[in-house]
């Protein structure tokens, strides 16, 4: 059987490299081994490192025996990039910093580095993380104009910009006017330092700028899907939990934790593919509370089901609308079955619950 794989690859500018004698520095006695690689990947070299064009993580690979640094690899950093592990790149370094050529490297595939200890992690940015997919290579193709022009020169068939805030607020002429101003610099950095100052998030899709609002943000990390396993686990530890996973600070009211019932407060949940929304629409029906989005997080504190039991979610079913595996999901609660299927619940929930650890446990 024949087999055959797709290969994207980036051409990059040729800009620099070196050798860094990292030994040397670590001799400096006392320092903290992150001051030292922040100090080593900083420091101007001139001997020249060229990688041949490979897989991203065999040219840190070989980047690593030629300088002495050591780098690890987030595990969605290949996982978004547009042909995952075999995302192809070159490297020729030469009379910069190491730091400033792979930023310039990374800047273009929606990564990032930073110091840890002893190692230099390869992460995605934080726009890659709001997108929180794999990157088309039109997309990256935008990414890198925008990380090698300054926004004057960036051309109308290169990029688009689409604005999801109130238009009466003008958001484009105040967004093209911060743009312009101070001196020349990278659309990308400019890009991130204007959106923030602003309040404002941004994303690419396609060759479009997408420029949104922290809540909505919010909003569609609720949508992205999840794989839970709770076992007895505290109901605050999974909420911060869940909130985590999708890069989500939960606040709590005051008092709010203590209005659920004891039996509540321990979590049995085992999901395969249910988005962070579903698993809280699950966990609010169950112990009467209620979320919020606020500002760039989310606010757990006790809803009206509380005083007004509408009763505890217990299935959830699960609709195909049409074949591309689009579906919808119906929460059903224990107070809207029937009086027999409610018996029924109560004879197989034990079973069903050992099932599902034995599962787990394979």
């Amino acid at each position: 059987m024949q087999t055959s794989q797709v290969h994207t690859v980036f051409a990059w500018p040729r800009i620099a490299a070196l050798l860094i004698a990292l030994a040397g520095a670590l001799a400096a006695a006392g320092q903290p081994m992150r001051d030292l690689v922040e100090a080593a990947l900083d420091q101007k070299v001139t001997q020249r490192i060229e990688i041949s064009e490979r897989p991203i993580r065999a040219a840190l690979a070989e980047l690593e025996q030629r300088t002495g640094l050591r780098f690890a690899l987030h595990e969605k950093a290949l996982e978004w990039m547009p042909a995952g592990d075999e995302t192809r790149i070159a490297l020729v370094i030469q009379d910069v910093s190491v730091r400033e050529a792979l930023r310039r490297i990374f800047d273009g595939l929606g990564l990032t580095l930073r110091v840890e200890n002893d190692r230099v992690l390869v992460e995605p940015s934080r726009m890659l993380d709001r997108l929180g997919r794999r990157l088309t290579v039109q997309e990256v193709q935008v990414l890198q104009s925008l990380a090698a022009k300054p926004w004057s020169e960036l051309k109308a068939d290169e990029v688009e910009v689409e604005f999801r805030l109130p238009k009466d607020t003008q958001p484009h002429v105040t967004f093209e006017k911060a743009m312009r101003e101070g001196p020349p610099a990278a659309a990308l950095s400019r890009l991130e330092e204007v959106t923030q100052r602003l309040g404002w998030l941004w994303v690419v899709h396609g060759r479009t700028l997408v420029i949104y609002s922290p809540a909505d943000d919010v909003q569609q990390r609720l949508d992205r899907p999840l794989d839970l396993t709770y076992r007895g686990v505290p109901l605050d530890e999974v909420l911060v939990d869940l909130g985590r996973q999708i890069g989500v600070t939960v606040h709590f009211e005051p008092g709010a934790l203590g209005r659920v019932a004891a039996r509540d407060r321990r979590v049995d949940l085992v999901q395969r593919q249910i988005t962070a929304r579903q698993a809280l629409e699950l966990l609010m029906g169950r112990t009467g509370l209620a979320y919020d989005v606020v500002g760039d997080g989310l606010v757990v504190g006790a809803g009206q089901a509380v005083e007004q039991p509408v009763g505890r979610i217990v299935a959830v079913l699960r609709i195909p609308v049409g074949e591309d595996g689009v579906t919808i999901d119906f929460l059903i609660r224990d107070t809207e079955l029937p009086p027999e299927f409610r018996q029924l619940y109560q004879q197989k929930l034990p079973q069903v619950i050992e099932l599902l650890r034995k599962q787990v446990g394979q």
